[in-house]
Order: structure tokens, then C-alpha cells, then sequence
């Protein structure tokens, strides 16, 4: 599992680095002291977990976490923060979950234990969906089909909304625009992509729609 840490205090890095050593199969791939240089890497590379602070110079965590989600990048944030009266605001940018500093090892433990066991679930139901055996075409035939959405390789069907919001993503709209269309709120778009970025397993609006089109949900 591939971690970054953002913190402006070198000394959180250590801290984190030494109770992130525990874990063997736990990579920490980058650490920055700010929201800028982290969310450029971001942009462009992929990452599973991600640990930031709240209060940070020039753009705290949480302003941070806005910019991620409105730009398409759904991995998990959690907060390592000393301030405990930001969680409900943490949990509305989808927060995966929220540290009150100074962080414990078991409390840290708890965190990374439900993240491990999470991606332990989703290889087993891959590795389950690629050694399924085959249809035969009249079975296949007779599946009940979601406007091209094959229920067969999704854990869970999109639901029509997200899959006009999938099709709006494709031309690329952004989340405002998206809302102005369907006459929905930003927030609302925001949660519907969530949504179905989880369902496809994706992190990236690029990997959303090239999956779509795999799973023939996109033309």
C-alpha cells in the first residue's frame, strides 16, 4: 500500500515514518511539508492512503482535501490533526477517517488494519470474478443490463444518475457544469461521483471513463 504524508513539521514525518515501519506491506512513497507540491504529485501518481495535517501555511488540509476531490482524485485522506473540532468538516470531503495528534500507535494501527483488510476484500473478489467461469451466450443473454452497464463485472450496478454524471465526466464537464445540467447542487454531484468512482474501483476521472468503456457503459 502506497502512502504519503503532508505535514509542515519535519518532525510528524519521523513520527509517522517510524509507526508506518511496522507494517511490511505499507510503503510510504512520499512525505511534503506542503499542500501545493503534494497535490502536484498527486496529480500524477498513484497513492492509496493518504496522512494530512489541518493547519498548514498558505492551504490547510481541509481546503487541500476540496481541491483534491473537485479535481477527480478520490484516495483515502485521513487527518492527523491537534484540533478535534474539524472532524464533522473533515467528513464532509469524504474523509476516510480523522487522528487527533499526538498520534498512538494503536490508534494508528486501527486505521491502517481497516485499510489492509479493505484491499484484502477487493483482490479476493478479483481474483473471484477472474476465475468465475464463463456464461454461455444464452445465460449471458438473458443477464438484465443497466444502459450498458454488464452487472457482471461491477460489484454493484451504477445507478442511471451515475451513469448520465459518468457520461458528463467523459465529455468533460466539471462538477459545476455537471450540476448546472442536471440541476443538482455541486455537493450532490461531488457525492455521485464518489459514488462511482468507488463502484469502479477507481481513483481518477481518466481511469473512470476508460473502465466505462471497457465495461461498455461508455460508447
Amino acid at each position: 500500500m502506497k502512502v504519503v504524508v503532508i505535514d509542515d513539521e519535519r518532525a510528524m514525518h519521523l513520527i509517522m515514518k517510524r509507526m508506518l515501519s511496522k507494517f511490511d506491506k505499507i510503503q510510504i512513497v512520499e512525505c511534503f511539508q506542503d499542500t501545493a507540491t503534494a497535490y502536484l504529485y498527486l496529480e500524477s501518481h498513484d497513492a492509496d492512503l493518504v496522512f494530512v495535517d489541518i493547519s498548514m501555511p498558505r492551504e490547510g488540509g481541509l481546503d487541500f482535501a476540496k481541491r483534491l476531490r473537485a479535481s477527480g482524485v478520490q484516495v483515502k485522506l485521513v487527518f492527523v490533526t491537534s484540533h478535534k473540532e474539524f472532524a464533522l468538516s473533515a467528513f464532509d470531503v469524504h474523509a476516510y477517517d480523522y487522528i487527533v495528534k499526538p498520534v498512538s500507535q494503536e490508534r494508528l494501527n486501527k486505521t491502517l488494519h481497516r485499510v489492509l483488510a479493505e484491499q484484502a476484500r477487493n483482490l479476493q473478489q478479483a481474483e473471484a470474478a477472474a476465475t468465475a467461469p464463463s456464461r454461455s451466450p444464452s445465460k449471458e443473454a438473458a443477464l438484465p443490463s443497466l444502459n450498458g452497464n454488464d452487472r457482471g463485472k461491477l460489484v454493484e450496478p451504477l445507478t442511471n444518475r451515475e451513469i448520465e454524471i459518468l457520461k458528463a465526466l467523459a465529455q468533460g464537464l466539471s462538477n459545476k457544469e455537471i450540476a448546472d445540467q442536471f440541476v443538482l447542487t455541486e455537493g450532490t454531484v461531488k457525492n455521485h461521483v464518489f459514488n462511482l468512482y468507488g463502484k469502479l474501483d477507481v481513483k481518477r476521472r481518466s481511469q473512470a471513463i476508460v473502465l466505462a468503456r471497457e465495461l461498455g457503459i461508455l460508447k
